[in-house]
């Protein structure tokens, strides 16, 4: 009798189990699965290597790493198929904001700006090792200055 019903609720968790996947995208169907692998071997390996098989956890661990592995991979490709994010919208840098960028005092003249320019262009370019945002902060200071 007990066999019976615990087959009965065996049968109703794979019914729920199977309506609430049916719910799932083509993708959340794809992590879920690799998951459930990843997370399968990871506890097969600590089984097996409380228990003393140490010639069965070796491939149930490199089966975790693997699934690990394909996770992050797939993480990083949906990174980089979705594009650079988009900085929130920042407001326009004011006079003050570009003087502090180019590290400039109010009363400072046109030579002292581009010589400030160049100085940190020079030092703070992306092909220099500089970052792109770094690049674009010291053009609009620039720009903002010279424009007024």
């Amino acid at each position: 009798m007990g066999y019976l019903l615990l087959g009965a609720l065996a049968v109703l968790a794979l019914l729920l189990v199977s309506r609430g996947l049916s719910n799932l995208s083509r993708r959340a169907m794809k992590r879920l699965a690799l998951a459930v692998l990843c997370l399968g071997a990871a506890t097969a390996l600590v089984l097996f290597v409380v228990s003393g098989r140490f010639a069965l956890a070796a491939p149930a661990g490199a089966l975790a790493l693997w699934g690990m592995r394909a996770y992050l991979l797939a993480r990083q490709i949906r990174a980089k198929s979705a594009g650079p994010e988009k900085p929130a919208a920042s407001q326009a840098m004011d006079r003050a904001q570009a003087l502090e960028v180019l590290g400039l005092e109010p009363e400072a003249s046109k030579a002292d700006i581009e010589a400030a320019y160049k100085t940190l262009i020079v030092k703070n370019h992306p092909d220099q090792g500089g970052t792109d945002w770094l690049a674009t902060q010291l053009n609009e200071a620039r720009r903002i200055l010279l424009d007024d």
